[in-house]
């Protein structure tokens, strides 16, 4: 069985660059919150990757756990974290202590973030196209009422290939 690919949100670094989701995390956070884990369960990839996004725990509305501020929930198929330390610093330390960050792909724009994908060999998906990627329809295999294969893993050209497809949709549009 190959590893599943992961995608890690910074989820506030997003929602403050999003147009609708940054001046509400102003007014109604909880609902700030809400609306962005809508957002991201439309947009997340359709493979088997893995979601998670990232909040601060300072930020979550809910009481501490005997174990400090950290949180996990699931929204649909999306994973949770209200990390106990900085979003930055939870995202960083999966990306150190992964045996496979090549498999890591990080939405985010913070510096320190970036520095650590850079330097462990996982890959960074910008914010701005992120917030650019259009909702994906599910698709089932004709007759079957699973998925059509879908590779395991992708290589950093056919990430590449992906970004650029996208970017010729968006002109096309």
């Amino acid at each position: 069985m190959s590893p599943r690919r992961e995608l890690l949100i910074d989820a506030f670094n997003v929602i403050f660059a999003h147009p609708r989701f940054g001046p509400l995390v102003r007014r109604d956070p909880e609902a700030a919150r809400q609306e962005f884990l809508e957002y991201v369960q439309a947009h997340r990839p359709a493979d088997s990757s893995r979601v998670t996004v990232v909040f601060d725990a300072h930020r979550d509305p809910g009481p501490a756990t005997e174990t400090g501020r950290q949180r996990r929930e699931y929204s649909s198929s999306v994973h949770v974290v209200f990390a106990r330390e900085t979003a930055d610093v939870w995202i960083q330390k999966r990306i150190r202590e992964s045996k496979r960050p090549g498999l890591i792909t990080v939405v985010t724009s913070d510096r320190e973030i970036l520095a650590t994908v850079r330097a462990h060999g996982a890959q960074r998906l910008p914010v701005r196209q992120f917030l650019q990627l259009r909702p994906k329809k599910r698709r089932r295999a004709p007759g079957t009422g699973g998925a059509p294969d879908k590779p395991s893993s992708m290589s950093r050209r056919e990430l590449e290939e992906l970004e650029r497809m996208f970017e010729e949709r968006k002109k096309d549009d």
